[in-house]
């Protein structure tokens, strides 16, 4: 059997209803789905996550078209799929302006929901395999424009950013230089970036500013090689369409 590839994702929604509808659709496509209506809560999760799909229920509040603006200017999720719920023209024509790629109708019912996504699912699996990041174990000693060299190792890697568990705490918008030889291999990357993220357990997040052009075209070449061995995945037909 194939692996399924988990993917993660944000449901800006209160309604119950829809909740009962959308939420066991989510399951059978493998997407684990934190549920909030919470503005505070969701801006957060849109700005320190990265997601591979956002839903927002058009309920007649501002609060679903911040969201989609938020994760628009995100750094983390400026392509992510998103999904609009809505019930009206008016509805359609304010979440397509807001960056929305799909739309579910409000009365949709478990098959709609699921024949929706499976259209929505390949659009998801590209942007994840663009942005997917490799799990790595890599010893490298950073140099932070706040606070100097930095013991720490890469915990994961992409073609456009990276995940650092330092030994101290860094801080959101310092400037990172650092260099790293990519496992099982003879590919040297020198790389420049910006901490987009970070926490008081000395996790951070980088953003890649800059990397050689050649050595760039080597880290994607090494991706692509590593990531297809994680990622051969089949999309889901949902248990009730099988058509």
């Amino acid at each position: 059997m194939k692996p399924s590839v988990r993917l993660d994702g944000l449901l800006c929604c209160s309604d119950s209803r829809v909740l009962g509808v959308v939420k066991p659709a989510l399951e059978s496509f493998a997407i684990e789905t934190q549920v909030t209506a919470t503005l505070n809560t969701l801006l957060d999760v849109v700005n320190h996550r990265r997601l591979d799909l956002v839903i927002a229920d058009w309920n007649g509040t501002g609060t679903p078209i911040r969201v989609l603006r938020a994760t628009r200017s995100s750094s983390w999720n400026a392509n992510t799929t998103i999904m609009g719920i809505v019930n009206s023209d008016a509805d359609m024509q304010s979440a397509l302006r807001a960056g929305a790629n799909f739309l579910i109708h409000r009365s949709a019912g478990f098959d709609s929901v699921t024949r929706c996504l499976r259209a929505a699912y390949g659009t998801i699996l590209l942007q994840r395999r663009r942005a997917a990041r490799y799990p790595v174990t890599i010893p490298v000693t950073p140099k932070f424009s706040d606070v100097g060299k930095v013991e720490a190792r890469i915990s994961d890697i992409s073609v456009g950013g990276l995940a650092l568990q330092c030994s101290r705490v860094v801080s959101v918008n310092s400037q990172v230089t650092l260099s790293f030889m990519l496992p099982a291999s003879e590919i040297l990357i020198h790389a420049a970036g910006k901490v987009v993220n970070a926490d008081q357990n000395g996790r951070a997040g980088v953003c890649f500013s800059f990397i050689p052009e050649q050595e760039h075209k080597f880290l994607e070449s090494w991706l692509t090689i590593q990531l297809a061995k994680l990622e051969d995945a089949e999309i889901p037909s949902g248990p009730n369409d099988h058509n």
